[in-house]
């Protein structure tokens, strides 16, 4: 049956060509967007519309490419409109831009909001990040990435060796010549929905001591808190890691400590034993010293937060979607899924 389909000026038609099918190949998945695409698309000069049309292709072959690899199943969305209208969309913009980076970003973005179910929270925050992406320059999509690894992303650490490891495996690459961004920058993140500033701000050791507290800590002496030795054997109280002879909580932070405490009755003591975990902390300038000692990156990144908003910048969930796609470019599977923040 022959398919036909008209529009007025300015209109955008979707249509999928060739009969419906139960099960969608990548052949025919392809053929759909190749299809959209040339539909849309602003027609252009002979050249300028060759290159756009390669262009167009190349970011559907990679985008299908990552979703077969990931989510096969996910190939039967083709069927839905917002499907398609999402896909054109990523095409739309490298088909213009030819931008490698925005490019992979947007197909990051694409195969997550691809992965979830019709109307969800999760699919109209990706459909928002995927128009709002290619309105932000590569300098405000690192900020974004900065902040969202600085303020959102906790990697497990049960010593300090293991803290040092992370920091360098995860920090290192998204803060790695970070620019600094300007109030124009921060500003345009706020403006495009990405995020806030607020009238809070995060210290640079704030953000390592609320993370780590257990594992920056100097400890205590257990004469100052004669309770705390029934508590020893039962894994709440140990050495602490930095001066053995002094004690210390058991846990690398609150939410470690509440998962043992749900195990261990402590009594009457469950409150001071969350005060002490995140007493005593060793100084700021010995965090400084020590983050310096893993990499270099960590000074120049310590001044950019300290002398920008981006300590005060709460990101929205729009700006956690764009910055998961650009951190996740940099680290792969070490950043978990977006749905843990999109939930």
């Amino acid at each position: 049956m022959s398919q036909r389909q008209t529009g007025g000026d300015n209109s955008t038609n979707y249509q999928v060509a060739g009969d419906l099918h139960t099960g969608l190949s990548y052949r025919d998945v392809k053929d759909i967007a190749d299809d959209v695409f040339r539909q849309n698309f602003t027609h252009l000069a002979t050249e300028a519309a060759n290159t756009a049309e390669e262009r167009a292709k190349k970011i559907c072959e990679k985008f299908l490419d990552k979703l077969t690899e990931e989510s096969p199943e996910s190939l039967e969305n083709a069927r839905n409109p917002d499907f398609q209208r999402a896909l054109f969309r990523v095409q739309e913009e490298f088909a213009t831009t030819g931008d490698d980076n925005l490019g992979d970003l947007l197909v990051d973005m694409l195969v997550d909001r691809s992965k979830q179910p019709g109307g969800s929270f999760r699919q109209v925050v990706l459909n928002e990040a995927l128009k709002t992406a290619p309105r932000l320059t590569s300098a405000q999509v690192s900020a974004l990435g900065a902040i969202f690894v600085a303020r959102y992303v906790t990697l497990t650490a049960t010593s300090i060796p293991q803290m040092y490891e992370t920091l360098r495996a995860v920090w290192v690459p998204v803060i790695k010549d970070l620019p600094q961004p300007s109030d124009a920058n921060m500003g345009h993140l706020a403006y495009a929905g990405c995020g806030s500033v607020s009238m809070g701000v995060v210290t640079f050791t704030q953000l390592f001591l609320k993370r780590y507290p257990g594992l920056l800590t100097q400890g205590f002496e257990e004469e100052q808190y004669p309770w705390v030795s029934e508590f020893k054997d039962k894994g709440i109280v140990m050495p602490c890691l930095r001066d053995a002879t002094k004690l210390q909580v058991a846990a690398v932070n609150l939410t470690d400590l509440d998962n043992k405490l749900s195990t261990v009755d402590v009594g009457e003591h469950a409150q001071e034993l969350r005060q002490l975990l995140e007493a005593n902390p060793i100084s700021g300038e010995a965090i400084h010293a020590e983050l310096e000692s893993i990499d270099p990156e960590f000074t120049r990144f310590a001044n950019t937060w300290s002398h920008s908003d981006m300590k005060s910048f709460d990101l929205t969930s729009v700006g956690i979607a764009i910055a998961h796609a650009h951190c996740r470019r940099l680290l792969g599977s070490t950043i978990p899924a977006v749905d843990i923040w999109l939930s």
